[in-house]
């Protein structure tokens, strides 16, 4: 462990990469890295998944910048910037058109066939799982802010906020989003929910227009 983090900030070329991709059970592949001396590591077409997790994603131009903290022996941190982006997933997708339950809202951002044209933010990559800061997806028909920690073994405690333009909410049942959605600019709606437990199967928290309300556990497709 401390020395694959100790490679990884040094190094972070294709020996450091196997490492963290054997260490962490990463599938990592990329067109082309550099080393750019202001900005970090640029990737093209770069692709990443967590075969645990099932859960991955590709961008076109990705930019990872490694951040020295005090626990680097521990942790590995940085800062990323991807362009063009998209989820992946381990298995094959259900192309779903109508969206009827809160765990279907929660799950629309992380369908593959939405592309973001920049995701940012923080990540700390740790023994069990990785905890990410400052989240930021930005695309045409989705934009997503995220805060928390998700672990290897499919457990996940984060706050999340979703806005959905009305292209998207076309495909929302009006009863739904009328009531647990927030108004934004140019006809887009929102609203944020914490996820505590199983990924696949979280308990729900929603923050509503005028109330809170807690939904046990649910399945997530």
């Amino acid at each position: 462990m401390i020395i694959t983090g100790l490679i990884a900030y040094s190094a972070f070329d294709k020996i450091a990469l196997f490492a963290l991709s054997k260490l962490y059970d990463f599938d990592i592949s990329y067109k082309n890295m550099v080393r750019e001396k202001q900005v970090g590591f640029v990737f093209e077409n770069l692709r990443i998944m967590n075969k645990k997790m099932g859960l991955g994603f590709y961008s076109q131009r990705a930019t990872l910048k490694p951040v020295w903290k005090t626990n680097f022996l521990k942790t590995i941190n940085f800062d990323f910037k991807f362009k063009d982006v998209h989820f992946i997933k381990g298995r094959e997708e259900k192309l779903k058109t109508k969206y009827d339950t809160l765990s279907e809202l929660v799950a629309i951002p992380f369908e593959g066939r939405w592309t973001y044209k920049e995701i940012s933010g923080h990540a700390e990559i740790f023994s069990n799982g990785l905890t990410l800061k400052k989240f930021s997806a930005n695309g045409k028909e989705i934009r997503l802010t995220l805060s928390g920690d998700i672990f290897y073994n499919n457990a996940v405690e984060a706050e999340i906020s979703i806005y959905f333009s009305k292209e998207v909410l076309k495909d929302v049942p009006p009863e739904l989003h009328s009531v647990i959605m927030r108004d934004e600019p140019d006809e887009w709606k929102s609203f944020s929910v914490k996820l505590k437990g199983n990924l696949n199967s979280p308990s729900i928290q929603v923050s509503g227009k005028l109330f809170r309300l807690n939904i046990g556990t649910v399945v997530m497709n």
